[in-house]
């Protein structure tokens, strides 16, 4: 059963128990269903609160210009942050540490009046495409929200053989996700 299922069973049975004794006993065993759907069980059976130092989450930036290519992966290069170490700026995925549902956003720049076409990818299946095109640098955001088992992947890649910008000192382009 999965997590959710969990709790909500939980919460089922809290419904039952109020009302069904005295409040002393109530309240007790309410508080126990409550603490137990509020923590998560590792295999080693210990809890696993989460909290903001174990919850998933990272912000990766582009310092140079890349062409990745046709399918190519853009590699965020500069971590700010990489809770659970999901990200690896080495090849621009990120993997999931932990099942969960993630929030993803980019944002990508292309060069001066031309073409830019991404998409977020997820297992190497198209998610969602963002496409550029102006007289001037165009930036592109794109955000998705995606239920991902342990060990799937996300990146951010180029539709052909495009340039994404970004600035060393003003990153126009970035990626991150939290769960």
């Amino acid at each position: 059963m999965s997590y959710y299922t969990i709790v909500l069973a939980l919460l089922l049975l809290a419904e039952i128990v109020i009302g069904s004794c005295d409040t002393k006993l109530e309240c007790s065993l309410l508080s126990d269903l409550l603490e137990m759907a509020m923590k998560h069980k590792s295999p080693d059976k210990g809890c696993q609160c989460l909290s903001r130092t174990t919850i998933p989450a990272f912000q990766s930036m582009l310092t140079k210009a890349q062409t990745p290519g046709n399918n190519g992966v853009i590699k965020f290069d500069k971590v700010i942050i990489n809770t659970r170490n999901g990200y690896n700026p080495t090849t621009g995925i990120f993997t999931a540490p932990i099942a969960g549902v993630y929030q993803f956003s980019y944002t990508v720049m292309s060069q001066l009046g031309k073409y830019l076409v991404v998409y977020l990818s997820h297992n190497n299946i198209r998610q969602q495409t963002t496409w550029m095109k102006g007289s001037n640098h165009e930036t592109g955001t794109a955000n998705i929200i995606l239920n991902l088992k342990k060990g799937d992947q996300v990146a951010v890649k180029s539709e052909g053989s495009y340039t994404i910008i970004t600035d060393k000192n003003y990153p126009y382009s970035c990626f991150l996700a939290i769960s």
